[in-house]
Order: structure tokens, then C-alpha cells, then sequence
């Protein structure tokens, strides 16, 4: 499967894969299982390893094992292979279930699973190996694209269009009205979003995000990004390629953040910001003007991290600093005297 290399029985039998990192370091390795060791440092941590047990590993490491699994070229993307093939997630049969809910406009393709529960409203669009699970709700004239699962209780809003290879997580609305009011004397009037979302092909979110339609226009999310869970996105937002946006992050209205950025975990970004090609913005930040491309920022306000940790250095002498102010100060009241 891996086309690797084996040391060892090539007979043996493997029943399933474990984290090494789970173990303490005088514990010893299941010997029916496989681990995985890229590194010298894991070893280090673990050096029972080298004693039993079948492992992962590259050539470089192998001569440390007696039984190993020796893989060319990227050993990482091999593991991910050796996952998949243990994955227990279930395999759905193609076909509408009978207590799915199906509008008969809808266009849902012999390929895909819809199961029991879910919802697809009027002319709704389920592309082939699509999955939606029981819960979703596939709101009138969206488009889930091919191989795409919708998870349990999830909501595609009306018109929003999703691309191919995406997982959307239980529980996660995509297409919910933007934050958008308008405050007059006595009386708030709601702005009407006529706009919808589009989602990019091979995009993950996490369960429980919310992603806001456009006003007028869209709100977009480029191919290969990835939200943790508890993220929001809010109207009129433009998140670019290969973006991560790491848990309880939220974007303002109207946010662009471009190709290659990551937003870690607990960042608000101020609305109609631009987060540049490449800056990290570090956990629990607020972010209140545009960054700089490969730049780190963090704080509240975000700056840059460099002038952050000279700010904090500085912080920590201050009580000090004080101390000598003030006897400074009582120095030059008594000469004054």
C-alpha cells in the first residue's frame, strides 16, 4: 500500500496504528501495531522504541529498529496513507434515504448520499459522492459541489455555493444575514443581504462557524483554507488560498485576508481590515489595522511581534523604573527645598 520497504517478518500481521506520543517513556510498544517516528527528537523521547514494535520511519532512521516500515521520500504524507486505511468513519451507500426530505426540483445526483433527515430544499443542487448527513438543511438553489460532505445539522443558506472536496462540520451555518443595521430616531431598520457565499474547492470548516452571506455581492473563501471550529466570517468577507483560521477567531464585516495568512486561535479582526499574504496573526490578538505580508503580530492592539516583545520587556522593568522615578523625584523636591 505504502510501497515501502519492510525489515523484519513481512508476514507479520498489523492490527491498527498508535500514537507513541501516548506513551510514557518506559513503556513499551505494542508489538502488533504500528508506530510512527520521523525524527530523532521522538526517539529520544521514546527509547523503548528501538527495542520492539513495528515502525514508520524513514531510511535514515531504520537501522535503529528491528522491525520497520521504511518509506522513501516524504514519510508524513506515507503515515496519512497508513491513517486512511485504518479509518473507521462510515461508508455511506449512494441514494436518497426514505425519511430524507427532498424538494422535487432539486437536482441530486445518483452518486450521492442523502440520509436520513437531511433536507434539500427547491432546486438545490448535491453533486456527485456527495455526503449530507442527517440534520443538514440544503436550503433552495444551493450547489454542493462533488465529493462534498455536509455533516449533521449543518445549513447551506439559499443560493450559497459550495465547491468540490469540502467537509463542512456539524453544526456550521453557511449563509446567515451580515451584521448589518441602520439606526435612525426611535427605529432600526435591518439591511437586507441579497448576497450569498462561495466557497472555493478542497475548503474544510470546523463544526459550529458561521460564515455571513454578502450584502450584495459574495462572501468568498479560496481553495485549500481551513477554519478550526467557532469561527466567524463575517459579511462580505474575501479569505484567500491556504488560509488557516484557528478556533473562536472572528472576522468583521468586509475582512480580506489574503493567500498564506493564519489567524491563530481567539483573534478578532477589526471590519474592512486586510490581513496581508503571508502574516500570522498570533492567539489572542485584536487586530485593529492592516498587516505587512510575512510579518507576526500579536497584542491588543496587534502590532508587530518584534515590537511587541520589546514593548513587554520593557513593561516588566516598569515597577522598578517607578521606584527609582520616585526617589529621583524626592532627590530633586529636597535640592529644590
Amino acid at each position: 500500500m505504502l510501497g515501502a520497504e519492510i525489515k523484519g517478518d513481512g508476514g507479520f500481521a498489523i492490527a491498527g496504528l498508535r500514537d507513541i506520543e501516548k506513551l510514557t517513556v518506559d513503556q513499551a510498544l505494542e508489538p502488533n501495531c504500528l508506530y510512527f517516528i520521523e525524527s530523532k527528537a521522538v526517539l529520544k523521547r521514546h527509547p523503548l522504541a528501538a527495542a520492539g514494535g513495528v515502525i514508520l520511519t524513514t531510511a535514515e532512521l531504520s537501522d535503529q529498529f528491528p522491525f520497520a516500515v521504511i518509506v522513501s521520500g516524504d514519510a508524513r504524507l506515507a503515515f496519512f496513507k497508513a491513517l486512511a486505511h485504518f479509518d473507521r468513519a462510515p461508508k455511506f451507500a449512494p441514494g436518497v434515504a426514505s425519511r430524507a426530505i427532498v424538494d422535487p426540483s432539486a437536482k441530486i445526483d445518483p452518486t450521492a448520499s442523502v440520509l436520513d433527515g437531511a433536507v434539500v430544499m427547491a432546486r438545490a443542487v448535491v453533486g456527485p459522492a456527495c455526503v449530507i448527513y442527517p440534520g443538514a438543511v440544503i436550503e433552495p438553489d444551493a450547489v454542493i459541489g462533488e465529493g462534498t460532505v455536509i455533516r449533521s445539522n449543518v445549513v447551506i443558506g439559499h443560493a450559497c455555493v459550495i465547491g468540490k472536496r469540502c467537509i463542512i462540520h456539524s453544526s456550521t451555518v453557511i449563509g446567515a444575514d451580515g451584521f448589518g443595521f441602520y439606526d435612525r430616531p426611535g427605529m432600526r431598520h435591518k439591511v437586507p443581504h441579497i448576497g450569498n457565499v462561495v466557497i472555493a474547492d478542497d475548503v474544510e470548516l470546523g463544526a459550529s462557524c458561521t460564515v455571513d452571506r454578502g450584502t450584495i455581492e459574495s462572501t468568498t473563501i479560496g481553495q485549500f483554507t481551513k477554519t478550526d471550529d467557532q469561527v466567524h466570517i463575517g459579511h462580505n468577507c474575501s479569505v484567500g488560498r491556504f488560509v488557516y483560521i484557528v478556533g473562536n477567531s472572528a472576522l468583521g464585516g468586509s475582512v480580506v485576508v489574503e493567500d498564506g495568512a493564519m489567524i491563530s486561535g481567539m483573534v478578532i479582526v477589526k471590519d474592512h481590515l486586510r490581513i496581508a499574504a503571508g502574516s500570522i496573526v498570533m492567539g489572542m490578538s485584536a487586530v485593529a489595522q492592516d498587516t505587512e505580508p510575512k510579518q507576526h503580530y500579536f497584542g491588543i492592539p496587534a502590532r508587530n511581534a518584534r515590537e511587541m516583545h520589546k514593548m513587554n520587556a520593557a513593561l516588566a522593568k516598569l515597577p522598578e523604573m517607578m521606584v527609582k522615578f520616585r526617589e529621583l523625584e524626592a532627590k530633586l523636591a529636597e535640592k529644590a527645598a
